[in-house]
């Protein structure tokens, strides 16, 4: 949906798999305290991989290059590609897996100012 502002200003709606629930379709909350948003422009080189790590805060990524594989152990693997919008699991082991081209993100972490974004873990 498009919302048309004053001055010929326009904004069209990024779309977004389950807004109500993370990528793995599970319920979840903001952290208690004061909050503390976190935005990020984050690009993943060739054949770059992440650590596997957990977030305890909700995380809400744009993918706006590329396309890059989230593996989220025992809950299988998703492809995430460029133009695609969701929240990533909360408190469930993953990692993200880039292929052959440079890859980039925006991601906004919503949290607290004393709760830790990502913490390492081991796959689940």
């Amino acid at each position: 949906m498009a919302h048309n502002y004053e001055g010929g200003i326009t904004a069209k709606s990024i779309s977004i798999q389950h807004n109500s629930t993370d990528v793995l379709k599970q319920p979840f909350n903001y952290p208690q305290g004061i909050p503390k948003i976190n935005p990020l422009n984050v690009t993943l080189g060739v054949h770059e991989e992440t650590s596997w790590h957990k977030h305890s805060v909700p995380l809400w990524v744009y993918v706006t290059e590329g396309s890059f594989t989230v593996d989220y152990g025992s809950k299988g693997k998703k492809v995430m590609n460029k133009g695609m919008s969701y929240v990533e699991a909360m408190n469930w082991c993953h990692k993200g897996i880039n292929g052959p081209q440079e890859s980039k993100a925006i991601v906004v972490y919503m949290g607290a100012a004393s709760t830790a974004n990502h913490l390492p873990c081991n796959p689940q």
